[in-house]
């Protein structure tokens, strides 16, 4: 395996694990708990680039869904993706994807916060839409756009917002210093 390869890979395993201790950190407001998940997505997409940014937050994921206690406030197995949140933890790929879509050139904080928040966006409409489907679908509710944004979306954004713009600093900070180091070169 060459050396590169084994710094993603050990990088992506880093990545799952701070979001494993990360998640852990909750404070439940209402439907969705704030968490400081939106934050390593952003980072680990700005640290790993798009791909392996991806895998880490999959590497996270597939072993919660295998009974590693260490999804939001140490949830376990399959059965979280068929939960009202189960589109939020799916979108978090796709965040961790978009937050590192620009690495390969030099990064910039306004191009590179372009992408994260498209990636929140896409987390977002993912999360917004399996939650409707979820009391629609399996509970045979009705569940109105306003009323999911209203539960869903709407009072995370103040902190989503804040999240993302620290975690796309530090992930263009710690890449910079990777880089000079001669790691992580791009994939």
């Amino acid at each position: 395996m060459d050396r590169n390869k084994f710094h993603y890979m050990s990088g992506a395993a880093l990545f799952a694990g701070i979001m494993a201790v990360l998640s852990q950190f909750a404070f439940p407001v209402g439907a969705v708990p704030v968490t400081l998940q939106t934050f390593v997505c952003a980072f680990a997409g700005g640290v790993l680039g798009w791909k392996w940014g991806a895998v880490s937050i999959s590497v996270w994921l597939l072993l919660g869904a295998l009974g590693v206690p260490i999804l939001t406030m140490g949830k376990v197995g399959v059965g979280i993706f068929l939960s009202p949140v189960g589109g939020y933890y799916i979108g978090f790929i796709l965040m961790a994807g978009f937050s590192g879509i620009y690495l390969k050139e030099k990064s910039r904080f306004f191009t590179q916060g372009v992408f994260a928040l498209l990636g929140l966006i896409l987390c977002y409409a993912l999360g917004t839409v399996w939650f409707m489907m979820y009391f629609s679908l399996g509970l045979g509710k009705g569940m109105p756009l306003w009323t999911a944004l209203t539960m869903t979306v709407f009072p995370f954004i103040g902190f989503d917002l804040i999240k993302v713009a620290a975690g796309v600093f530090c992930g263009i900070r710690i890449q910079k210093a990777l880089r000079n180091a001669g790691l992580f070169l791009n994939e």
